[in-house]
């Protein structure tokens, strides 16, 4: 039986959007030219697996693939950045080839070019696609080279049609079948980003953060209280999961999310330093960020969060 794609795209990219990432062992990044195979896969629970890119930007993007056992769908979180950016050396393996070949399932998260690089296979192979309704001009045909920086990283940008904008707190079907799975937006990475909440998992799939600096804290904080809600009388083991778009897979969402938004409440008062700058070219090799340059924070020590957006991005919260 024919399976059928449903790709989320929970976030999007823009030229002025930056790195927000947690410092973790989990997903640790190789150094640019260390080869292993393109693509790594874990179970994190019985219907969902992590696959991990090694690709050629050090970005080592997750993919979320959640099997639905009664009926023929996968969903696909994010599709990577795509097998014409995988390292040197690696046979250029498509993301759905490997998913076809590894588990009987397919869907994707969102438009930054390392996390939709991967989905033109899958748009061709006619997978439905899901983003954010907030604003769908962002990823529009016209729109997306930009927004999702393809242009900047002198990548390729991938045509791809969107079947369904989804509402806020809209509840995604197929066929008529509830899949358990709410759409949270949470404008701020980019207007189009968004969170797929899986109830019967109990696991939140949140991409990235950090562009707009208001709409991003706003969207934190609703974040944070929705899963305050889903944890309220349940026990540690029950609480709310949460993967994210890189680095972080299985961690408890609400202490993860507290965390997150104490960091970068610190880098709105000033009180975390800028411990780099660095020039357009280094951060895009091969682009056209040339003339940019993005500042690095980072608390002292052993850090758990760290922050690299355009020097521009400072006038947002204030620090100098």
């Amino acid at each position: 039986m024919r399976l059928t794609t449903l790709l989320v795209t929970v976030f999007a990219a823009t030229a002025r959007g930056c790195g927000f990432r947690r410092r973790s062992e989990q997903g640790a990044r190789t150094k640019r030219g260390d080869n292993g195979p393109p693509f790594s896969i874990q179970q994190l629970t019985k219907t969902t697996h992590l696959i991990i890119q090694n690709d050629d930007y050090i970005e080592y993007p997750f993919v979320y693939v959640k099997q639905y056992p009664d009926i023929p769908l996968t969903l696909v979180v994010d599709t990577g950045c795509g097998a014409q950016n995988g390292k040197p050396g690696n046979p250029a393996v498509e993301l759905n080839d490997f998913i076809e070949e590894k588990l009987p399932l397919k869907a994707t998260s969102h438009c930054h070019f390392d996390h939709i690089s991967g989905i033109q296979p899958f748009a061709d192979a006619g997978a439905d696609i899901v983003s954010s309704g907030f604003n769908k001009s962002f990823i529009a045909p016209e729109n997306l080279a930009a927004n999702a920086l393809t242009t900047a990283f002198g990548t390729i940008t991938p045509s791809y049609n969107v079947s369904n904008f989804a509402a806020q707190h809209e509840r995604l079907q197929y066929k008529g079948v509830d899949l358990g799975l709410l759409v949270l937006q949470t404008p701020g990475h980019t207007p189009d980003s968004m969170a797929i909440y899986d109830e019967n998992e109990r696991w939140i799939f949140t991409g990235e953060y950090a562009a707009n600096w208001k709409d991003f804290v706003n969207s934190i904080e609703e974040l944070l209280a929705f899963v305050n809600e889903k944890d309220h009388d349940v026990t540690s083991e029950k609480c709310v999961r949460l993967g994210a778009g890189h680095s972080t897979a299985d961690v408890p969402a609400g202490k993860m999310i507290k965390s997150a938004l104490d960091f970068i409440r610190s880098v709105e008062k000033g009180d975390v330093p800028v411990i780099a700058r660095l020039p357009g070219d280094e951060v895009a090799p091969g682009g056209d960020l040339g003339e940019a340059v993005f500042f690095y924070w980072q608390s002292p020590g052993n850090p758990e969060f760290s922050l690299l957006a355009p020097g521009s991005f400072r006038k947002d919260f204030g620090t100098t």
